[in-house]
């Protein structure tokens, strides 16, 4: 809807447009010292929120990225998700909100509410109390996962004045925020695939933390002011987006860091560096519990590791599986082990299938070809970081020309040459005020 359909809503547009602004900054009147920005905005969170350094990282990323979120194709949510109350969920929800433009809490709100007013204002939807929020509103769903990505609608059937039912379309593309306890248990996992986790815990005597109320909002102010300017000094660079992701994450967990990577690498090399070792950690210590058909692949291709058999018989695997000392395969069904019709109903979800197998003694049992295992093997697992290689000058690693997990992950040089933009749902640019010369 255009601007002069917001002046026929009388009261409506004014009051929203009033409530979002508040959080308007003035850019700050010089360059901002990346390092210091990062320094004050961490230091800012974790003075009120018992969190990690890494998890500090990814929410001051997150708050950067909803100043420019329009310059890259996916907008991750925020997931700040606690196992218990009283673990500062609200707080960090809080601190959020006076670090983002145009907030909007969603308390309160109807579905149809929200999206007109996603539509129409472009805000920065927060949402404490998600498990408890969603719950009732199951079609907050399909806001959250279509304003993931740039371009985002979803489709409501409206009646026009003359009555008819008419589809219309809602873009809803834009960043948001949500804590919760549990969230995992809560949203659907097309949901939380598409959000960066940031997992909480409850403070103990012996963490010293600040009560919000008390904070200045001056210093929120300034913070606003220096991340303006830095986004704007920035834009050029940051529209080109990036592509140096780490390979330990998987595609859609890269589409997600994607943005705060490229931010990340504008703050120097340093916050580049622990910005990868942020997302790596992050998403293995968030990542989901395996499957059971997932983890059995991922053991047998332990228990495989030195096989250099053509085949393998299904009692020789099974004894593999139920010895190792670290599976549970020994007594996977109710106390008991794995047996192997079990085994064959898992494998056949990855077209492994057993077959009589002719083995070097002449003996003919049911088993398994080994390289069956090994598609399955690059398809559904991760691959195997290297470790680092041997000290010993006479011991050649096979991986010895793959970079090293984290720090030897090149530092993209970027080009001001930018590439043909792609039309972006716009979001709300800040006009720099003159300011009086003895203001500069």
């Amino acid at each position: 809807m255009n601007q002069k359909s917001k002046k026929n809503m009388p009261g409506f547009g004014e009051s929203i447009e009033n409530l979002l602004k508040k959080n308007d900054p003035i850019p700050a009147a010089h360059a901002v010292d990346p390092d210091l920005l990062m320094t004050d905005l961490i230091r800012g969170i974790r003075s009120y929120v018992v969190l990690s350094e890494e998890g500090a990282l990814a929410g001051v990323l997150w708050c950067i990225h909803t100043w420019c979120y329009g310059e890259f194709a996916r907008s991750p949510i925020l997931l700040i998700n606690a196992p218990e109350r009283a673990c500062g969920k609200t707080q960090f929800l809080k601190i959020v909100e006076k670090l983002v433009p145009r907030p909007l809490e969603a308390a309160n709100i109807t579905i149809a509410g929200l999206f007109r007013i996603i539509e129409l204002f472009r805000p920065i939807l927060l949402i404490d109390e998600a498990d408890t929020f969603l719950e009732a509103r199951s079609e907050m769903t399909g806001l959250l996962n279509k304003g993931y990505e740039a371009g985002g609608v979803v489709i409501r059937v409206e009646t026009d004045k003359n009555n008819a039912h008419e589809p219309r379309t809602f873009h809803v593309f834009g960043p948001k925020a949500l804590a919760g306890i549990a969230l995992q248990r809560h949203l659907a996992d097309a949901t939380m695939s598409r959000g960066i986790q940031i997992p909480l815990k409850r403070k103990t005597r012996a963490d010293q933390v600040k009560r919000l109320r008390a904070a200045d909002p001056q210093v929120f102010g300034e913070l606003r002011s220096k991340i303006l300017r830095f986004v704007m000094d920035h834009r050029e660079i940051l529209a080109q987006g990036w592509d140096e992701l780490p390979e330990q994450l998987d595609d859609r967990q890269q589409d997600n860091w994607e943005p705060l990577l490229a931010i990340a690498h504008c703050m120097g090399d340093e916050w580049y560096r622990k910005a990868i070792e942020a997302a790596v950690t992050l998403c293995a210590e968030t990542a989901p519990p395996k499957s059971a058909s997932n983890q059995l692949l991922e053991d047998i291709r332990e228990v495989l590791g030195g096989c250099r058999d053509r085949y393998i018989p299904t009692a020789e695997l099974l004894e593999l599986l139920h010895d190792h000392p670290d599976m549970d395969w020994c007594r996977y069904n109710h106390g008991q082990a794995l047996t192997s019709r079990q085994l064959a109903k898992y494998l056949g979800a990855y077209s492994i299938k057993p077959k009589t197998v002719r083995m070097k003694d002449g003996s003919t049992p049911k088993g398994y070809e080994v390289r069956q295992f090994e598609e399955a093997f690059n398809r559904y697992l991760p691959e195997i970081v290297p470790e680092a290689e041997s000290e010993e000058p006479y011991v050649e690693s096979v991986n010895a020309e793959k970079p090293a997990a984290l720090d030897a992950l090149r530092t993209k040089k970027m080009a001001l040459q930018l590439p043909p933009r792609q039309d972006f749902w716009p979001v709300p640019t800040f006009q720099a005020k003159e300011l009086a010369p003895g203001q500069r």
